[in-house]
């Protein structure tokens, strides 16, 4: 049944924007002291078609600064497990190598005597590999400023970082030639700094100079790196990157590994296709400074996985154009030519060139804990027409589910293209909390969008909140969007018969609704055409006894827009009003402008309906808001 063309109705519609807007008591969830419910700041600015942003920008702090000495505070969860390619612990060293470094000097010690040893002023090479020696920890500390370390080896060792800072001027400050376990353990109390040569020079010392060496950056190793200790390790890569090899990473609980800069990534890891294993933070503090063009904090060739810890990343630098892949290459907080996993730590990534992105994925993206904030501000970068690359929250080219923790996302780079979350796949919610904030659409997908649990909000300052290209369909949870007015609306889905709600709470405001939901869909839901509103007024939507649906406070001022709704409370045999200029007291939950429960009073009925259809609209798309 419709309702739109009662003459009440679309009169009281129009004196929404003049209605006082309700503010919930502070001392309520998700009042002004909540911080779940984000503030408003910056400047307003007009978006299409002459709307207003109100600068519903969000309040968490993105902030990454210099590195103040933070160090992890998560030692008490390194549990020591069996496996003895992870756990030191789980070996034996028979031999012990002791480096010490003193200025233009090094005096080296070891009780090995199959363990061949060599040094040039204060560059120190040792051999292990000749006579495949197994069972050893290399243990280096003192000063040089003019000093570097090459390791060779065929076994497994120890290297243990024990108060050492190194620089180096012909190469790496330490290239370990040895493509098996490389255990880095930083004692307790000790901090560990490492800086390479600006240009590397042929008179790097070589075991065999016949053979071409990778020197990849600052600490290199052809194996896999294993970080453990409660230590220090702070890395400048001046050449290329800061922290980089050709094996697996993995980081356990206690450890702190600083990037202060580096001319290109500053952890640049290549993975272990045997182990199955690209980078595997199990916890620890990574804080990674990278201004270079195109430059990652963290960049595998297969999967990255965080169990826990903290990462604070960020990169500043603008996207530029590769010739050798013939396209754009943008700076990324994470980048991994694999899938991403995130089940727990709190991570914080920024990055403000152009064309930056906070997680990009070439497969899919996992999110199952944590808390994870991602930021970037940088517009568009335009190599050529065809060739762009354009800010991005999370990117990519698989799927992205999240069952559990936080995503926090703010893109506000002022260009098309600039999305809090783009898949190129599917999107599948069920659990935890998403909020996205973007200059573009909020969350873009080309195949499908799925909620079945767990809190979305998707707000866009110039489009749509939420664009599916193919299918979307809210089965539980709660989503709340917001589109920018005119053609943009809270929710674009190309096709109704794609569009289903069968459960859940969902809220949408914009200019426009592009489709409304298919006939086939479980769950009511109405759709309120010219509807003209404030920032921060509430609506209420009222049973038969008053009491409280759903009730949304507006995000922004829009003259003619649409509100649609849908909510489990919906009965095909009630009757409904909808109430603006109350107040609303004693709710029992919220997220970010949508209230659930509580006691509603004072309001003014601007609109009533019996939602006999599954789709019930008040008003008409094309029909502007009267005005009083």
């Amino acid at each position: 049944m419709k309702f739109g063309k009662l003459y009440k109705c679309l009169l009281l519609a129009g004196l929404l924007v003049g209605v006082t807007a309700c503010t919930p008591p502070s001392d309520e969830p998700g009042g002004d002291d909540t911080p779940e419910q984000p503030s408003t700041g910056g400047d307003d600015s007009t978006g299409n078609d002459g709307t207003v942003d109100d600068g519903d920008a969000p309040s968490f702090d993105t902030t990454i600064a210099d590195w103040n000495g933070e160090m992890a505070d998560d030692a008490d969860k390194d549990v020591v497990g069996s496996d003895s390619d992870i756990y030191y612990e789980r070996n034996s060293f028979t031999s012990l190598v002791t480096v010490t470094y003193n200025g233009s000097t090094a005096q080296v010690e070891s009780s090995n005597s199959k363990i061949r040893c060599h040094t040039s002023g204060a560059y120190v090479t040792i051999d292990m590999q000749t006579n495949a020696v197994s069972k050893v920890e290399v243990v280096v500390r003192g000063e040089s400023d003019n000093g570097g370390l090459k390791i060779y080896g065929e076994k497994k060792f120890k290297l243990t970082l024990d108060g050492v800072n190194l620089t180096s001027q012909k190469g790496s400050a330490i290239n370990v030639q040895c493509k098996k376990n490389i255990f880095v353990h930083l004692p307790e109390g000790t901090t560990n700094y490492l800086t390479d040569a600006v240009t590397y020079s042929d008179d790097d010392y070589y075991l065999d100079s016949s053979i071409v060496e990778d020197r990849k950056g600052c600490f290199f190793a052809e194996g896999d790196f294993v970080f453990s200790g409660k230590g220090v390790l702070l890395v400048a890569g001046k050449n290329k990157h800061g922290v980089v090899n050709d094996g697996y990473f993995w980081m356990r609980p206690g450890v702190t590994l600083v990037v202060t800069e580096t001319a290109k990534n500053a952890i640049h890891v290549k993975g272990s296709a045997n182990d199955e294993i690209g980078v595997y933070i199990a916890g620890g503090l990574i804080y990674a400074n990278v201004a270079s063009p195109a430059g990652k904090a963290i960049k595998c060739d297969m999967d990255v996985e965080i169990e826990g810890g903290k990462l604070m990343l960020n990169t500043s630098g603008d996207a530029i154009y590769e010739a050798e892949q013939f396209d754009t290459s943008s700076a990324a907080g994470i980048k991994a030519d694999g899938s991403i996993y995130i089940s727990g730590g709190t991570h914080t990534m920024k990055s403000t060139g152009l064309g930056g992105k906070g997680m990009n994925a070439e497969s899919e993206i996992k999110i199952s804990g944590g808390e994870t904030t991602i930021t970037t501000t940088g517009d568009k970068y335009v190599y050529s027409a065809n060739l762009t690359s354009s800010s991005k929250g999370v990117k990519s080219t698989g799927n992205i589910t999240m069952s559990n923790g936080k995503l926090n996302i703010a893109v506000s780079g002022k260009s098309d293209g600039s999305e809090g979350l783009e898949s190129d796949g599917s999107v599948n919610v069920r659990g935890g909390e998403m909020y996205v904030y973007a200059y573009d659409n909020g969350i873009n997908v080309d195949i499908s969008l799925s909620v079945s649990g767990g809190k979305v909000y998707a707000y866009s300052s110039n489009s749509d909140g939420i664009d599916s290209n193919g299918q979307l369909v809210v089965s539980g949870g709660v989503v709340v969007a917001s589109g920018s007015g005119g053609s943009e609306g809270g929710i674009d889905v190309d096709n109704g018969n794609n569009f289903k709600i069968n459960g859940g709470t969902v809220v949408a405001c914009g200019g426009s609704l592009q489709s409304a939901p298919s006939s086939s869909s479980a769950q009511r839901s109405v759709a309120y055409y010219g509807i003209s509103y404030a920032k921060n007024q509430q609506v209420a939507v009222l049973d038969e006894s008053a009491n409280p649906v759903l009730a949304f406070e507006f995000p922004r001022t829009i003259q003619n827009g649409t509100l649609f709704f849908s909510s489990p409370a919906i009965a095909a045999d009630g009757t409904y009003t909808i109430e603006t200029g109350g107040t609303l007291t004693d709710y029992t939950d919220s997220w970010n402008g949508w209230y659930g429960g509580g006691t509603w009073s004072g309001g003014e009925q601007i609109a009533l309906f019996q939602p006999t259809d599954v789709v019930t609209t008040i008003g008409e798309p094309s029909m502007s808001a009267p005005v009083w």
